[in-house]
């Protein structure tokens, strides 16, 4: 292992390209051949990209909490409460629609609090790449600098929930003008904390003597980028659900890779790896393109019991990440940054 991949995730061009480097180019790409009529390269939805990054970006998470009892044990909330809540929820809500299929109100609140849910996980992940790659970088923010960027980001889960609730619901005539306001002024808030956001990037990185580091404003920078395609292209969320996905799982595969003995090197962790990823990858195949196909072949009732599932298990996968990935938490940084020759300290 050289010593710039003991510095990174997996190493410092590729964390810059997976932490939104890449999605913000190839987000320009699909917005430019959309601009000269191409709008399909848009809104197609490709079910081999769902399988190979959307869904393996859920099992991980799976994978990381379940992979010990012990571990498992330190997150109850997220190891046995939650799902046990959501699976009681999704359970009455199939019942209802049994007894009286009108009564789908409760299957559509799962639905919607994944919908507006999502909005708090973009922006959480943005904070722990930007926290990860700031240790790795031994960059430190003052606790203003901190609160400033977590300020702005909540700009942004705001921006994303209003625009969620606009794709929701059909706004009344007479509410039209205060939503349009509410719209905009939210639209200035996400120009501020772009500016504000780089600017405090930028501020600690040269407090470091490093710059404006790319690793650390990538990810920043790409989750504005995503809302500006938002705003402009609502049906590209499936273009930056990938993108999220693709952020995501470089993470859990180094979680992985460092759990193993600590003598497995070279040709050993890429066996690991590939392991790792074939095992994610099968079963994502099976949860997020066998079930789905088969329940479209049973008719509108199977449909409706993968559409609560699918909710189901987005968001635990929300409330996983929200609980596991916390480097001030020593156990996660020791298993996140075990391969690292950065020493720990406190900023």
């Amino acid at each position: 292992m050289t010593a710039s991949t003991k510095q990174s995730i997996v190493s410092p061009r590729l964390d810059v390209m997976l932490a939104g480097g890449l999605s913000i180019c190839v987000l320009l790409i699909l917005c430019f051949f959309s601009s000269s009529g191409r709008s399909d390269l848009i809104v197609q939805e490709f079910l081999i990209l769902t399988i190979a990054l959307n869904g393996t970006h859920f099992l991980a998470s799976y994978r990381l909490l379940y992979s010990s009892r012990a571990f498992a044990l330190s997150y109850p909330w997220a190891a046995i409460i939650v799902p046990s809540v959501l699976v009681l929820w999704g359970l009455a809500a199939l019942l209802l629609c049994a007894y009286n299929p009108a009564w789908t109100q409760v299957g559509q609140a799962l639905t919607v609090v994944a919908a507006f849910y999502l909005a708090l996980h973009y922006t959480g992940q943005a904070w722990g790449m930007i926290a990860s790659f700031s240790y790795l970088e031994g960059v430190r923010f003052l606790p203003g600098e901190r609160r400033a960027l977590r300020i702005f980001l909540r700009f942004l889960a705001a921006w994303q929930a209003l625009w969620t609730l606009k794709l929701l619901w059909t706004v009344p005539p007479d509410y039209r003008p205060v939503v349009d306001g509410v719209s905009l002024v939210m639209n200035w808030l996400g120009l501020v904390s772009f500016v504000g956001g780089v600017f405090c990037i930028w501020r600690a990185g040269r407090r470091a003597q490093k710059g404006l580091s790319a690793r650390i404003a990538v990810p920043y920078v790409a989750l504005h980028v995503w809302y500006v395609v938002l705003y402009f292209y609502p049906k590209a969320l499936f273009w930056i659900q990938l993108s999220h996905a693709v952020q995501y799982l470089p993470f859990p595969m180094r979680v992985e890779l460092n759990r193993a003995e600590p003598s497995v090197e070279g040709r050993g962790q890429a066996t690991v790896g590939v392991k790792f990823a074939l095992t994610l990858l099968g079963l994502s195949g099976l949860m997020f393109g066998v079930l789905p196909n088969i329940a479209t072949t049973m008719g509108p009732g199977a449909q409706s019991v993968w559409v609560i599932i699918a909710a189901i298990i987005n968001i635990h996968h929300y409330f996983i990440d929200g609980c596991i990935w916390h480097i001030s938490n020593p156990v996660v940084s020791k298993e996140l940054f075990a391969h690292t020759q950065v020493t720990r300290t406190t900023s």
